[in-house]
């Protein structure tokens, strides 16, 4: 295991190394989260996901459930049996209002936050990394909390 993966995101005596907030913009048609990449591969389904994206979708749970999910570890996951997440169309999301907790907090994920290379790491298929709006530090706790919250 390496360093990175044993560290915290966020050690409880010191300021998180984001402290100052950081940069990030979503970038028009790009779809580079919703592509299998490594660690990338899954799109857990968490609270109220499945309901929401189901309804979302005018279908039921179940019809759902059995179309575009499987359970791997004991997690609900979407099926990824194409190189991208099933509702990517074209380079946007095609369930956008109903997406998954996980997208929608993408990138502000604790493992993302371990360390400045971690967060860096990401531009290798992110290109809004460290572009665009100056995210809080506050906003950014809120959506590790939101994330960590569901999982």
């Amino acid at each position: 295991m390496s360093d990175d993966a044993r560290r915290p995101a966020v050690e409880p005596d010191r300021p998180p190394w984001y402290s100052r907030g950081l940069r990030f913009a979503c970038q028009p048609d790009c779809g580079g989260c919703c592509t299998n990449h490594g660690d990338y591969a899954y799109v857990y389904l968490e609270g109220d996901d499945l309901g929401r994206l189901a309804e979302h979708v005018g279908m039921s749970q179940q019809a759902f459930s059995e179309r575009f999910t499987e359970i791997d570890d004991g997690h609900s996951i979407l099926t990824m049996d194409r190189p991208e997440c099933p509702f990517l169309d074209g380079k946007r999301c095609g369930v956008y209002p109903a997406r998954p907790t996980q997208c929608r907090t993408f990138p502000f994920w604790s493992d993302n936050l371990r360390t400045r290379s971690s967060w860096r790491k990401l531009r290798e298929f992110c290109p809004g990394v460290d572009q665009g709006e100056l995210h809080s530090l506050r906003v950014i706790r809120a959506r590790v909390v939101e994330r960590d919250h569901d999982d």
